[in-house]
């Protein structure tokens, strides 16, 4: 996380509704709307936690999609987010369908690892042939996800995208799994943290969440130094991406987690993220620091910011969070969350169209793209399971990706979130 870029921009843009793209908009509330392939329920009899498999396709012949766990979710979410990877993948590829787990049920109950291994035992007919998955909120790669599969003596959590989509050979099957396995735990030296172990899989979301913010200020021709940015999150993905803007001389003001709120009007500076992320407790904020109160910290919406950063759960922005935001100073929303903006149903669109109009949006399906991109580049033949050319991959995909975006959101007649929905409608509809 060394190279470094110091231009930024910002602003709103000025288009009015009707200037806005609505075939865009109407095309997107389609594929939202329109059922998925398929969907796995479960209930697990020992704890009573419910899971949902959503697959929205089998293009390419696979899905794929993470596993997340909460209180809370619910079959809209999962099918949200099982649409919003199949378009993220036609970013980052592989060219392959969307799919995602959801189990509601507390990640902080000791019983986790119970409840993720036999949710994972139901359907591993689908990990074995065409799904593959990985950590999302509230489940670590690392940590939870890869035991649990060695556990119940499955290969990897990409082995049903490697079989469905590549349908290699035996040995090629083994080298493209030893060749994952590899990157996604690769070590990443990270300067301010030697000797604080991270890996590829730690780091690589947030890091192209940061990649995005710095590409876009790069773009309009503005410093990032000193610019302001509000935190939700400070798990792998708000973590990293903290991380990577506050060395290039961005202003941490304030983060949130899910148990407390850290409020700095001044800016942190570089070293103290550093030392926020090397003291964090269960991967939040560290609750022993004076400077960290307990609870949701209502203030945190009104700190005087430029971007904001949702790296959290779902569905965080209302439209009057985005007033308050608007009202501190903040121009540019990256979306580290996978949707952050809270409609009234699946396939409205009411909120994201309002934030494309007052902002300029990073979508979750470009910045947030960093872990397809691995795992999409380590399938590649040639690819070298070392963090430098995975987190270059990342960078070239996003960067190619947003300056495209960019170009066609140049005309004023859509906004930058529209336009980034409408190149991976296009590229969906044309696989």
């Amino acid at each position: 996380m060394s190279a470094r870029i110091a231009r930024s921009t910002r602003g709103a843009r000025a288009a009015q509704p009707e200037q806005r793209g609505p075939s865009t908009w109407k095309r997107y509330a389609a594929f939202v709307r329109r059922p998925p392939e398929l969907t796995v329920q479960w209930r697990d009899r020992e704890t009573g936690a419910r899971a949902w498999l959503v697959i929205n396709s089998s293009r390419g012949g696979a899905a794929g999609g993470g596993t997340r766990m909460h209180p809370g979710v619910h079959p809209r979410e999962v099918t949200y987010l099982a649409k919003a990877m199949e378009l993220k993948f036609s970013i980052a590829g592989p060219p392959i369908g969307g799919a995602k787990s959801g189990i509601d049920f507390d990640p902080a109950d000791p019983r986790k690892v119970d409840v993720l291994e036999r949710w994972y035992r139901a359907i591993t007919p689908y990990l074995r042939a065409r799904y593959g998955t990985g950590g999302d909120f509230g489940v670590d790669e690392v940590l939870d996800v890869i035991p649990a599969f060695e556990r119940l003596g499955l290969a990897a959590p990409q082995e049903g995208v490697v079989r469905g989509h590549l349908n290699p050979t035996a040995a090629g099957f083994d080298a493209i799994m030893r060749r994952m396995e590899a990157g996604v735990g690769a070590p990443v030296v990270v300067g301010g943290l030697d000797g604080y172990p991270m890996t590829v899989a730690d780091v690589v979301t947030g890091y192209g969440v940061g990649y995005a913010v710095c590409r876009h200020c790069e773009r309009g021709g503005r410093t990032l130094e000193g610019k302001r940015v509000l935190v939700e999150g400070f798990g792998n993905v708000g973590a990293a991406c903290a991380l990577y803007l506050a060395q290039r001389g961005a202003r941490i003001v304030g983060v949130r987690d899910s148990r407390a709120t850290l409020l700095a009007p001044g800016g942190l500076e570089a070293a103290e993220v550093e030392d926020l992320v090397r003291r964090r407790e269960d991967k939040r904020l560290p609750l022993e620091d004076e400077r960290v109160k307990p609870g949701a910290g209502e203030d945190f919406w009104d700190v005087p910011a430029d971007v904001f950063v949702a790296a959290a759960l779902s569905e965080t922005v209302t439209a009057e969070v985005m007033d308050r935001l608007e009202a501190g100073g903040v121009r540019l929303i990256a979306a580290g969350a996978n949707q952050p903006f809270r409609e009234a149903r699946l396939g409205s669109t009411a909120v994201a169209r309002l934030a494309d109009l007052r902002f300029a949006v990073l979508p979750d399906i470009l910045a947030n793209c960093g872990m397809a991109r691995t795992f999409s580049y380590l399938m590649e033949r040639d690819a070298r399971a070392e963090a430098e050319p995975v987190l270059a991959a990342v960078e070239r995909t996003i960067r190619d990706t947003l300056d495209e975006v960019l170009e066609r959101a140049g005309s004023g007649e859509q906004g930058l979130l529209a336009a980034t929905l409408g190149l991976a409608l296009d590229r969906v509809g044309a696989a």
